[in-house]
């Protein structure tokens, strides 16, 4: 059986995308009445919480999964993939500030991890850019 090298080198990564693109696919596209905090919500911040995690979810794993494809595209997949991290940190952060604005205390723990998640990616993010830098430096700044 042959390994699915990103995973076993990204599972993080890979398992925070898919749950973004995963559940981003089923705010955006009705895969049934939103649930939990997502239910005191307004639809509108709701489906827009469910697109960008769509995309980001998307961007990650794309970004991730093409640097092992086609290792010549090493730099376009860490753009892509900080292209995902980015948003989805700055969403989970606005996310579960409204969150707690309208659920009270009561979101206080799905807000804390949230709020990890943002932290989390946005680390990434930064290791990522370093990674692209560090890469560039010794290539002579070609893509």
């Amino acid at each position: 059986m042959k390994r699915f090298v990103p995973l076993a080198e990204h599972p993080f990564e890979l398992l925070v995308g898919l749950a973004a693109f995963l559940s981003g696919a089923a705010l955006v596209f009705g895969a049934g009445p939103p649930t939990s905090l997502n239910a005191t919500l307004p639809p509108a911040v709701a489906w827009a919480w469910g697109g960008i995690q769509l995309l980001a979810g998307a961007l990650i794993i794309v970004g991730i999964v093409i640097r092992y494809w086609r290792p010549a595209l090493l730099i376009v997949g860490f753009r892509m993939e900080r292209a995902g991290l980015w948003p989805l940190a700055a969403a989970a952060t606005v996310y579960g500030i409204v969150v707690v604005g309208y659920a009270g205390v009561r979101a206080i723990y799905p807000a804390g991890v949230l709020v990890a998640v943002a932290v989390a990616c946005a680390a990434r993010a930064v290791a990522v850019s370093r990674l692209e830098k560090t890469i560039r430096k010794h290539t002579g700044g070609t893509d």
